[in-house]
């Protein structure tokens, strides 16, 4: 008589599930991640749910303490600052988001090219971007501001920009590695164009310290918007970010504190947060750094 041995075989996890798992073990990189997507739904609600219009003010002029009625107080202009602050996070935010959208499709493409083509393309390409690192580019920037006037695409642009020279290096050095794989190999002897095998298989491959550089690069972008707002050089009037806000709050801090404390809080909050999940990111994507 035959005997039917059953084993249970363990189910295998994908990289993509190890990541996740590993994610969700760093407490602060989910508390990071929960609160980005708060202020995220929050800039994205605010037309439904800040407490007043962008354009309404009191009926008395001059600022006044938190209250029942306004919760973060009013401005020197009896605006209600809880409803400034919420929309100045919409530009904020926005801004953080699509100048790194900008830096990272000059940055990945720049990169990657150069690390793949490598010899004289490589050498040229890493010069120009030696190059633009010796530039002032604050300076650059501000510049830029003066010339051509402030303006949402041109703070996009001049930011995006600046941000791209270091996402350039960290996917040069990736792709150096990966196109030494045997499948980058392959797709060259079959005749792949150098396009479609940096498109198709170099990039997708380097997607972790891309993810990662984001998630970085977000609150440096932030803050440079707000270096700008604060120098007057950013997001002009009526509109507001919280760069702007904590300008302003700087000139009466000493007679209104509410009008810097709490747009400066804000701004604190989502860097804090986007710094964590980046370091979360980092250990999650990268086996040998992360701690089970």
């Amino acid at each position: 008589m035959t005997s039917l041995i059953i084993t249970k075989t363990e189910k295998g996890t994908s990289l993509t599930q190890d990541a996740i798992r590993r994610l969700k073990k760093n407490k602060m990189a989910m508390t990071g991640l929960w609160i980005l997507l708060f202020m995220i739904t929050i800039a994205l609600l605010t037309p439904l749910i800040a407490p007043y219009s962008y354009e309404e003010q009191n009926l008395q002029l001059g600022a006044s303490p938190p209250s029942a009625e306004h919760w973060l107080g009013t401005d020197t202009l009896g605006r209600d600052q809880l409803t400034r602050i919420m929309y100045g996070s919409r530009i904020s935010l926005m801004v953080g988001f699509v100048a790194t959208a900008v830096a990272l499709t000059i940055g990945v493409l720049w990169g990657a090219i150069a690390g793949f083509m490598g010899g004289r393309i490589d050498a040229v390409m890493m010069r120009f971007v030696d190059a633009l690192y010796a530039l002032p580019f604050t300076i650059f920037i501000v510049l830029l501001t003066v010339i051509f006037g402030s303006s949402m695409l041109l703070l996009f642009l001049a930011i995006g920009a600046v941000e791209w020279l270091t996402m350039a290096r960290i996917i040069r050095g990736q792709v150096l590695n990966v196109k030494q794989q045997e499948f980058i190999e392959a797709s060259v002897s079959i005749g792949l164009s150098p396009w479609k095998i940096i498109t198709r298989h170099i990039i997708p491959n380097v997607l972790g310290p891309i993810i990662v550089y984001s998630t970085l690069t977000i609150p440096s972008v932030i803050l440079l918007e707000s270096f700008l707002s604060f120098l007057g050089l950013g997001i002009q009037p009526p509109a507001s970010s919280w760069g702007s806000l904590i300008s302003a709050g700087v000139e009466t801090m000493e007679e209104y504190p509410w009008l810097l404390i709490f747009p400066a809080l804000s701004l604190t909050l989502t860097l804090f947060a986007l710094n964590f999940l980046g370091d979360g990111l980092r250990d999650a994507l990268d086996p040998r750094s992360a701690r089970d």
